[in-house]
């Protein structure tokens, strides 16, 4: 009986005024939801590149828009930036790099380079000749949070369609 009182004491015995607010605490379990973007890549947007080594390429240069609005410092430090592309509107999306054969004995790779601001697609022919500027097609670029890939260990970042359901739930916040 005594150490009910004593209880009851310690628990509802203590007054006084509320102190001040805590320090905000850290961003929930997933962290930031991610971020996705899409835009189309249209023939005149590539431009004829060498390296001054014989090596030719096209490049197309994106530093504006979703581009400069999405691939911030803060979103590139903090998660996986995947690219994506498909070559017509009901078709695949195909994670970049990819490298398919257009000839005999010759294929094209496809690749991506990103930095603060800025997305460089680039395509080079393995045969070391200049590559056609390839007709319109559609690009997403997604930002995996670090945070989503660790909830999500066998998370198939080569697979579109499971990477968006994972950030449309985050998003959600239903995972």
């Amino acid at each position: 009986m005594a150490a009910v009182a004593l209880s009851t004491t310690l628990f509802s015995g203590c007054g006084g005024a509320t102190g001040p607010a805590g320090a905000t605490g850290p961003t929930g379990p997933y962290g930031q939801p991610g971020d996705y973007f899409s835009f189309t890549v249209n023939q005149t947007d590539w431009s004829q590149s060498t390296t001054g080594t014989g090596y030719n390429f096209q490049i197309a240069a994106y530093s504006g828009g979703s581009v400069a609005n999405d691939l911030t410092a803060s979103s590139i430090a903090s998660g996986v930036v995947a690219v994506y592309f498909q070559t017509v509107a009901s078709g695949p999306w195909v994670p970049l790099s990819d490298t398919y054969p257009i000839a005999v004995g010759v294929e094209q790779t496809m690749t991506y380079n990103y930095n603060v601001n800025s997305l460089i697609l680039q395509i080079q022919n393995s045969d070391n000749s200049i590559p056609a500027a390839p007709t319109a097609f559609n690009i997403n670029v997604v930002i995996i949070p670090t945070a989503i890939i660790k909830q999500h260990p066998g998370l198939n970042t080569g697979d579109y369609t499971e990477v968006m359901q994972v950030l449309k739930s985050a998003k959600a916040g239903i995972l």
